[in-house]
């Protein structure tokens, strides 16, 4: 939900109506895309942003800089907590754009895992059909291949615990694996 605020406000920004949190899913995927391929970045030191924004940006700046400073093992993983859709991820890879921990003109540089963490019933039934979308994106699988092939992704126990209870919790979590 913040990563979608952030990206929503980034968009209105610079493309005043996009009304990015309002889209449709296939909509929210086509725009992240389309930004996806491009090296313009939507941050301007000529506009205001938001605390949240600030911070969310300021957070990965500061990854990126270990990164350069310490390799990048230093962070090596970001996970997405209670992913759930395709454009989760790909705003993610936005945000790490804007950070500096992504270059579209550079996939082979790709610096960091992101790993969606699918925690609550309809998550955990919704993940193979979101990794399939989101690995069908080009800069996504690119992004994937740059850093070793393989996609981690996390199943969450204790929200869907809690979600759907500890039955239909274990079944689900045993669906999502095997898929």
């Amino acid at each position: 939900e913040v990563h979608q605020r952030v990206v929503h406000e980034l968009f209105e920004n610079v493309r005043p109506g996009t009304r990015y949190e309002a889209l449709a899913e296939s909509d929210k995927i086509r725009l992240l895309t389309e930004e996806l391929r491009s090296s313009q970045l939507l941050m301007t030191p000529l506009r205001t942003y938001s605390a949240e924004t600030a911070s969310e940006l300021s957070v990965l700046r500061e990854a990126a800089e270990a990164h350069k400073h310490y390799g990048r093992v230093s962070i090596p993983n970001y996970i997405i907590s209670k992913a759930g859709s395709p454009s989760d991820l790909l705003e993610v890879m936005v945000l790490f754009r804007e950070a500096g921990l992504f270059r579209p003109d550079e996939p082979e540089a790709a610096s960091m895992n992101i790993i969606p963490l699918f925690e609550t019933i309809s998550d955990l039934r919704r993940s193979h059909d979101v990794m399939q979308t989101v690995l069908a994106v080009e800069a996504y699988r690119t992004y994937v291949e740059a850093l070793g092939g393989k996609q981690e992704i996390m199943l969450g126990y204790s929200d869907s615990n809690k979600d759907g209870g500890y039955l239909t919790s274990g079944w689900e979590l045993y669906k999502a694996e095997t898929a």
